[in-house]
């Protein structure tokens, strides 16, 4: 029995790799899609990544010390490279809060 894919998946399947090469360095813009309290990480979503969201974990977040987190649907400004993590082919390497959720 298989599972029916999901909207995201299928955007991602049809859209195939991203143009940009592993290494590039970009900042944009983005709506923190999901965040995973317990586990300490989530996703971004940005118009220059789309299909794909940029994978994000607490370290990091800029401006507090600690523990961090984000909200779904908080404005950011997320410097990332692009790199294959799992399904992810963007990864956060600095992310700043633009606006409360």
């Amino acid at each position: 029995m298989s599972q029916s894919k999901r909207p995201d998946d299928l955007a991602r399947e049809a859209a195939g790799e991203p143009p940009q090469p592993i290494g590039t360095v970009a900042t944009r813009i983005g709506t923190v899609k999901y965040w995973r309290e317990e586990k300490g990480y989530g996703a971004i979503a940005s118009d220059a990544t789309a299909p794909w969201d940029i994978w994000c974990h607490f370290m990091h977040i800029a401006e507090m010390p600690g523990f961090r987190s984000l909200e779904p649907g908080q404005r950011v400004d997320v410097e990332y490279i692009r790199m294959d993590q799992e399904s992810f082919r963007f990864i956060a390497t600095r992310v700043r809060r633009l606006d409360a959720a």
